[in-house]
């Protein structure tokens, strides 16, 4: 198998590279997936997956999925026009711009997220009892896990990595092998400082997936019962109060002529958008009337147990 034919290297040189490529999927899949359940899907900040950090697997292993499937597809068809805009891409030389040959890939690829999807969804509702994402309500949905509104995002997300990342990608992964053990044409001098922080990373990682697993869980208990951690909850809750307080304040001392003219507009702007969304809602969600995701998270921000 001919992955990467311009980089030089064992399995566990590869294996290091594809380490790193994975924990930066993770932490990126991570952000996204905070962002959106802030702004568009919980309305608050929660934590998204059933790792207490930074990290989502599902997207670490989409990642390095999109990655191998485009290089094994390149490798095997390379007398097909695939999209290769910078003529450095596996294999293949050939400058080459989009084509309907392009369609293998990223047709690939896009059932293999919607496995993956799948996959993780099904280990963690069935083996651990936990939802970490919810689509019950949705139109089409199987099992809660999958449904045809949320793969047509992961569609989205194919195309433009298969347009916009992946040639790229495929350059900072090189890049990446020659910077950790030297240019091919030069002594190797292997980077021992990237690569300790590598295991430093996945040291954090195995700890955070023990700990989540609650392989650790009597000293969890043990220190929820701990007078230290009744003082911290009081403290947060005095916290929280304070906050809301001082936002009433501030509040209070914005003249009226200004709340009347911002309550206007919102009204003016929610009443003009109401019967689209209306409309949408009934053509995408079972039950219009609830909220996605409404149940779906503790006071924690962390995914309740069924």
């Amino acid at each position: 198998m001919n992955i990467l034919v311009s980089v030089r290297g064992g399995f566990s040189k590869y294996l290091i590279v594809f380490l790193f490529m994975f924990i930066a999927g993770c932490f990126l899949g991570y952000l996204f997936e905070v962002l959106y359940r802030r702004f568009f899907s919980a309305k608050k900040w929660v934590n998204p997956g059933f790792l207490k950090g930074p990290w989502l697997p599902l997207y670490g292993f989409g990642l390095v999925t999109m990655f191998i499937i485009s290089a094994l597809i390149a490798d095997n068809l390379p007398a097909w026009p695939l999209y290769n805009p910078t003529g450095n891409l596996f294999a293949n030389k050939t400058v080459s711009g989009p084509s309907v040959f392009d369609l293998i890939p990223i047709g690939i690829i896009f059932v293999c997220l919607i496995a993956l999807e799948f996959l993780a969804g099904l280990i963690f509702v069935k083996g651990f009892k936990v939802r970490l994402w919810d689509y019950t309500n949705l139109r089409g949905n199987i099992l809660g896990i999958i449904c045809p509104q949320f793969s047509l995002i992961w569609l989205i997300v194919d195309v433009v990595y298969y347009y916009l990342i992946n040639p790229y990608l495929y350059q900072a992964f090189t890049g990446m092998f020659d910077f950790i053990f030297g240019p091919a044409d030069g002594a190797e001098a292997v980077n021992v400082i990237l690569i300790f922080l590598i295991g430093m990373v996945y040291g954090l990682f195995l700890l955070d997936l023990i700990t989540s697993l609650n392989l650790f869980g009597k000293l969890k208990k043990l220190m929820k019962e701990s007078t230290g951690y009744h003082n911290y909850e009081r403290f947060r809750e005095q916290y929280k109060g304070k906050l809301l307080r001082a936002k009433a304040e501030l509040a209070e001392k914005v003249p009226l002529k200004v709340k009347q003219a911002y309550e206007q507009g919102r009204k003016k702007k929610s009443e003009q958008s109401s019967k689209f969304n209306k409309w949408v809602r009934q053509i995408v969600f079972i039950d219009p009337n609830k909220s996605q995701n409404q149940d779906n998270y503790g006071e924690d921000g962390r995914p309740k147990k069924e």
